[in-house]
């Protein structure tokens, strides 16, 4: 009896260290993709005339741009292939602190971009914190738990307080008419659905149990649904320098886990 219980117990310690380096590893890969995606996109012309312009607006010369797009790429390839190192996460988290507070300086509004081009760097971020605590605790935690149900309902109230209610922009109150929405103002529109995305990550941080879950899903395939349809407006986003689009994988993979923890 003592051995059967003793193997049982060997045998839930090993599902679980798995199961942690499951968890760990996914949000791992999501990141590197930002770091890599976001590297090889400097390929395309849109790309290279959006960083040029913000390059030279902040007094810097473009051929900074595939340096940094080349130093990007090996660092994408560093973070898939190793573990969480503790050098690696505070070089992560150097280099996306300084791009944001160098655009933020050069342009404010970016910080309320409809699209989220630095203020999803906030839940990246919070990724990175995590699978660091995760790496050095071993296993998942109530405080990694409850980091990451933060981290995921934040960016919903974010980007629904700012971009929608607060500083509405004109990109995104022009697409109110483009998907044939004519007989609602835009702007009250756009409000209403910041109204929605406060309310749902304000029922993240509270719902429990089966309610959540169904949330989590329904947050899950927006991160999917939403830019598939902006990008048929707009598809220059899924090419752009900040990188709006592919910064959604950290976010899906994130409310995706926190869902099944």
């Amino acid at each position: 009896m003592t051995t059967k219980r003793w193997s049982s117990s060997r045998i839930r310690h090993v599902d679980s260290f798995a199961l942690r380096l499951a968890d760990e590893t996914w949000l791992r890969i999501s990141v590197a993709l930002v770091w890599l995606l976001t590297a090889v996109s400097v390929v395309h012309p849109l790309y290279r005339a959006i960083g040029a312009s913000y390059l030279t607006a902040l007094g810097l010369p473009t051929w900074l741009m595939p340096l940094t797009c080349a130093g990007e790429l090996v660092l994408g390839v560093v973070v898939w292939a190793l573990r969480p190192r503790r050098w690696l996460t505070l070089l992560q988290v150097g280099m996306i602190l300084t791009f944001t507070l160098l655009l933020a300086v050069c342009e404010p509004l970016l910080l309320a971009s409809p699209f989220g081009y630095l203020s999803k760097n906030l839940q990246i971020l919070a990724i990175l914190l995590i699978i660091d605590r995760v790496e050095r605790d071993g296993a998942w935690s109530d405080v990694t738990h409850r980091w990451l149900r933060i981290a995921m309902a934040i960016v919903w109230i974010t980007e629904g307080l700012f971009p929608k209610i607060l500083f509405q922009q004109s990109i995104e109150l022009a697409m109110v008419p483009r998907i044939g929405i004519e007989s609602i103002s835009p702007s009250l529109l756009v409000g209403a659905m910041g109204v929605c995305q406060i309310a749902s990550g304000l029922l993240a941080l509270v719902l429990t149990g089966q309610p959540r879950r169904l949330l989590l899903t329904a947050q899950a395939l927006a991160l999917i649904v939403l830019p598939l349809l902006v990008g048929l407006l707009e598809p220059t986003l899924y090419v752009h320098p900040f990188g709006p689009f592919v910064k959604n994988l950290p976010i899906l993979t994130g409310t995706w886990l926190l869902r099944r923890l």
